[in-house]
């Protein structure tokens, strides 16, 4: 059962060391066709691998344009198309599309690897060791076994965009359907969803929720001040809810698994 979801025979674990910045970001030191690494950030919100102007100019073979949008509705124009290899450490990650993003340039980031890099891969995101896991079929149930199993809802795009969703529960039986965004440092609500919360800003942009956990494990619960904005799914989790702990994706058999100590 696990062969599809194990990249390639192994007799180790591959693990990528990775820093956290701009307030909670995970970066890491990614390559593009066996160049020189430079810093990139592992965004599952991205939708799509994506690399700055300079960077997309000198590797990206150019076949043609993606349309998406972004977290706020903004509409993004892509020119999309193909790289020999995309690598994160040691790992080569799969990469069937990599777009061109201008919103990167002059920002010291070289691009975004999405949730797509990890479509076919069991991943462990550890937040408390700041390092991310390709599991193999020996650590794998061994990851799983003290973990929270829970499912998750993959949004797929034309086989271009992945992202991840999974159910919340904000308290007094209400639950939303929030994205899990590594590129987000907290957690975003709409303002909609907000006021069938019963939530009010008062006419700020944040308000503090007592307890945000995921459906169905009242042991993931946190209290956090959230974002209230306009946002085109009910909710945007970002990092700050996982701070010390662990995930392991799964996606070919849509679960996440949840450690919630170290």
């Amino acid at each position: 059962m696990l062969t599809c979801i194990v990249p390639r025979p192994a007799v180790a674990v591959d693990t990528i060391p990775f820093t956290q910045v701009n307030g909670g970001l995970i970066e890491v030191q990614g390559s593009v066709d066996g160049a020189a690494p430079v810093p990139m950030l592992v965004n599952l919100g991205a939708g799509v691998d994506v690399l700055s102007t300079e960077l997309g100019r000198r590797f990206v073979v150019v076949k043609g344009k993606y349309v998406s949008l972004r977290l706020t509705g903004e509409r993004v124009d892509l020119p999309i198309g193909n790289v020999l290899t995309l690598a994160v450490g040691p790992v080569h990650l799969e990469a069937p599309n990599v777009g061109i993003w201008n919103g990167l340039d002059g920002t010291g980031i070289g691009g975004l690897i999405s949730a797509t890099a990890f479509r076919n891969i069991a991943t462990t995101f550890d937040f408390h060791n700041h390092q991310i896991v390709i599991e193999d079929a020996q650590t794998f149930p061994d990851r799983i076994r003290p973990a929270i199993r829970l499912p998750v809802i993959l949004q797929d795009d034309l086989g271009i965009a992945l992202g991840i969703f999974a159910r919340f529960d904000f308290g007094g039986s209400k639950t939303g359907l929030c994205e899990i965004d590594t590129g987000s440092q907290g957690i975003t609500i709409d303002r909609t969803f907000a006021a069938s919360l019963g939530l009010n800003p008062s006419g700020g942009s944040s308000v503090r929720v007592a307890s945000i956990s995921l459906d169905g494990a009242r042991e993931t619960a946190v209290d956090q001040q959230v974002s209230v904005g306009n946002l085109i799914y009910d909710c945007d989790v970002g990092n700050s809810f996982w701070e010390g702990r662990t995930f392991t994706l799964d996606l070919p058999n849509l679960r996440i698994y949840v450690t919630t100590s170290p």
